[in-house]
């Protein structure tokens, strides 16, 4: 495996060398850029090293090679993109492919279906047998006259049935060609509610699965893949809607999937005793969530610190509530009604003792000044606002390519839904369960407070030595190595007073800020796990808010309402489906844990 990437250039670094090395810090490879006259100067030891640079400068490359000793040996591989200059691109293909008969062909400006290979794993990764009906950007290409080509080229990405993303050999050195001259920009603002792969597929397909494959030993890596269901606002009883949780609870025990419950806090009152055994009291496959607080429009959309905290606290007194009733556990992971929240509202959550958030919206409604970037939403949570975790979710319509392309990024599987998407036997979630089990990665499927408990980045610094990134308020580490690990791990954080202390399996533990980011260290035993927790200073008391009598009418008047609502459609779906089997499409999945 590859621990450097050199970025060709002619004659100076010009803007995708720029775009191309913010995405290699991003995923902690590191990289230098290298003046193409200087390539057979650099001292990276053989096999140490990948160039990346546009098929003109590869080709050019290749040609030095024999002047050079043919020092196109000592590198693992090369990464070659298209160019913006079309000439130089078709010139730069002849050279590379020895064959004067292939040439790049313009975009379709139709939709058209996007395949990725299945037998390709070890270089697509969860991607791999991925089919999407996309548009192409103008920027994009495919690759013509393949078939009659000098070198044999495999095909990695097809486009209809013309290539997109080829893999071939020079010298036995694998050459990788993407047709797209798009370069990613991950500091660029996503407009849309959530992000969607298919809008950048054929340049980011490419350049991720080469580097999270050719850099595996140097590039951030998750703990583990967490998985976890994730069902907005039920009541906690047999049936509600369209879900049937006995048959649900059924079907997780044979399957190995987990089920978070996203409960509305203003139920608190409202679980009967015995739906605690039902539900395990929310330490067996299924698991408890906070949905808002009321479940109003818009109440955590709100820009007021004190409106948010007094929901947030109530919110958070109202579980408490519900657990010593009940015996329920819940974990107090914040799931936002609508998906609104503000700019403002993840420090409350941080500050009011709430593990991290789930959504799928990925900006505040107040984002005109600071929306997503695609930095963030390719990280494992997004850490934009507050310094604060909002751990992205997606429903199914969103696509099996984005849930594998997250999976390709290391990002948990969290999939949200309503109790409609269960009606028919849970024809629909068995669909989408077994796409995503057959992928090309193990899933982990944990209890939501277990999932971002584990969520992380490590890499290998040095020997017995290893850094982490952090993302929710406590992190689960887990040691699988015969001997002690050196741990150094570190948060997002720039406000040393916000931190009333740090704790190592409860016991207090030395820490510093520095660069905006909090860090500390211990050493883990061999086969060991230990529970880092980050507490927070709560906020300066405010005056709070109180709820008005016709307030409090409306929101239990709004709560009837959707249930009646929800029932409706419940008992539709049952008589519609009524003595139909269970689809059962989905693999069986021995991974669930509770930890």
């Amino acid at each position: 495996m590859a621990r450097l990437a050199l970025l060709l250039y002619e004659d100076k670094p010009q803007r995708e060398q720029v775009l191309l090395a913010r995405t290699l810090e991003f995923f902690g490879v590191p990289c230098k850029m290298l003046a193409l006259s200087a390539l057979h100067e650099t001292s990276a030891r053989p096999s140490d090293s990948v160039v990346f640079g546009s098929v003109a400068d590869i080709a050019r490359a290749l040609r030095l090679a024999g002047a050079n000793g043919n020092w196109g040996r000592d590198h693992a591989a090369f990464y070659a993109y298209a160019g913006p200059n079309r000439t130089a691109n078709d010139v730069g293909l002849k050279a590379l492919l020895q064959d004067e008969r292939v040439w790049f062909g313009a975009a379709p400006e139709e939709r058209v279906a996007a395949r990725v290979s299945a037998a390709h794993v070890e270089s697509l990764g969860a991607m791999a047998g991925i089919e999407a009906l996309i548009q192409m950007r103008k920027d994009d290409a495919v690759l013509l006259g393949l078939q009659n080509g000098g070198l044999r080229a495999e095909t990695l990405i097809s486009i209809g049935a013309v290539p997109a993303y080829v893999r071939f050999w020079r010298a036995d050195i694998p050459i990788y060609l993407c047709a797209s001259s798009h370069m990613i920009d991950i500091e660029e603002e996503i407009r849309a509610g959530f992000y969607d792969v298919k809008e950048h597929f054929c340049s980011a397909v490419p350049l991720v699965s080469f580097i999270k494959s050719m850099f595996q030993e140097v590039a951030w890596q998750p703990q583990e893949l967490g998985a976890c269901l994730i069902i907005d606002d039920p009541l906690l009883k047999e049936r509600y809607g369209a879900c049937d949780f006995r048959l649900l609870r059924d079907l997780m025990q044979q399957y190995g999937f987990t089920t978070n419950i996203a409960f509305i806090p203003w139920n608190w009152w409202r679980t009967s005793r015995a739906a605690s055994k039902l539900f395990g009291y929310g330490t067996g496959p299924f698991s408890i969530s906070i949905h808002g607080c009321d479940h109003i429009k818009s109440e955590f959309g709100d820009s007021s610190p004190m409106v948010l905290l007094t929901r947030a606290r109530l919110a958070r007194e109202r579980m408490q509530r519900h657990e010593a009733r009940t015996g329920i556990h819940h974990d107090p992971i914040m799931v936002f009604p609508q998906g609104v929240f503000s700019s403002a509202c993840p420090e409350i959550m941080k500050r009011g003792g709430f593990l991290a958030a789930v959504n799928t919206e990925i900006s505040p409604v107040d984002h005109s000044a600071r929306r997503a970037r695609i930095r963030d939403v390719w990280d494992i949570a997004t850490m934009r606002y507050g310094n604060f975790p909002v751990f992205t979710r997606r429903y199914a319509h969103h696509g099996i390519e984005n849930f594998a392309f997250d999976l390709l990024l290391g990002k948990p599987c969290l999939i949200v839904a309503h109790h409609g998407f269960f009606g028919d036997q849970c024809a629909a979630w068995f669909r989408l369960l077994n796409q995503l089990q057959t992928r090309n990665c193990s899933l982990h499927w944990r209890p939501l407070g277990a999932v971002v408990r584990r969520a992380c980045r490590r890499r290998t610094v040095g020997e017995g030595t290893i850094e982490v990134q952090m993302y929710g308020t406590e992190l689960s580490f887990h040691n699988v190595d015969e001997r002690p690990l050196r741990v150094l791990i570190s948060s997002h954080e720039a406000d040393s007073a916000a931190i009333s202390e740090i704790q190592c399996n409860g016991e207090p533990s030395p820490w510093r800020i520095a660069q905006g980011r909090c860090s500390f260290e211990t050493t883990i035993p061999a086969k060991s796990e230990r529970l880092f927790r980050i507490l927070y200073r709560a906020p300066d008391q405010m005056s709070t808010c109180k709820q008005t009598v016709v307030f409090r009418s409306s929101v239990a008047a709004r709560r009837v309402l959707s249930e009646l609502r929800d029932a409706s459609l419940g008992k539709f779906a049952a008589h519609s489906f009524a003595g139909k089997r269970p689809k059962e499409t989905g693999k069986r999945n021995d991974n669930w844990t509770a930890n």
